[in-house]
């Protein structure tokens, strides 16, 4: 669950530095920053099937026991289905809901092909990749680099705190 959390906040902190980051185009109109939307449409397709493959890992062998609707109404299941599908904090009919909305996520085959549309909604990754490369200014992290080095030159030769530099 941490791991969901954390790509989760991930996506959220993308999309806030989009908005935060938004200015004005050529034409007044205000957009929002395209690194941090161009950064989440890289990473989405990478972490969706780890995702899906995380559920499939909480669920364990229960995903794919679950009791169908028929069985459920059936009176003379009704009292097994309540007694070895409970949980030691959910009653059966909550616990099957959740397998059955994990099952849909994950094994179904809407999950299969949403994986896989998932993996190329927006385009080849290879090639987005590429572009990504290409397209975006890589000099103020360069520059940083840059600084730093000198500034642990500088250091190392004058004796400084990190003279190992």
């Amino acid at each position: 669950m941490a791991e969901i959390w954390v790509y989760l906040e991930a996506m959220r902190a993308f999309l806030r530095a989009a908005e935060a980051d938004a200015a004005p185009d050529g034409w007044g109109v205000y957009r929002p920053a395209w690194p941090p939307l161009d950064a989440a449409r890289n990473l989405y397709p990478k972490i969706y099937p780890r995702l899906v493959e995380v559920i499939q890992q909480l669920c364990a062998s229960g995903i794919v026991a679950i009791p169908t609707e028929a069985d459920i109404r059936n009176p003379e299941l009704a009292e097994d289905i309540r007694r070895y599908f409970q949980a030691a904090r959910a009653e059966a009919l909550g616990r099957i809901a959740i397998f059955r909305l994990a099952w849909d996520a994950a094994l179904s085959a809407f999950a299969a092909r949403q994986i896989q549309y998932e993996r190329f909604f927006f385009g080849d990754p290879v090639r987005m990749a590429g572009l990504v490369f290409q397209t975006h200014d890589r000099t103020p992290d360069m520059d940083r680099v840059r600084e730093f080095l000198a500034r642990a030159r500088t250091e190392a030769a004058t004796g400084g705190d990190d003279a190992g530099l």
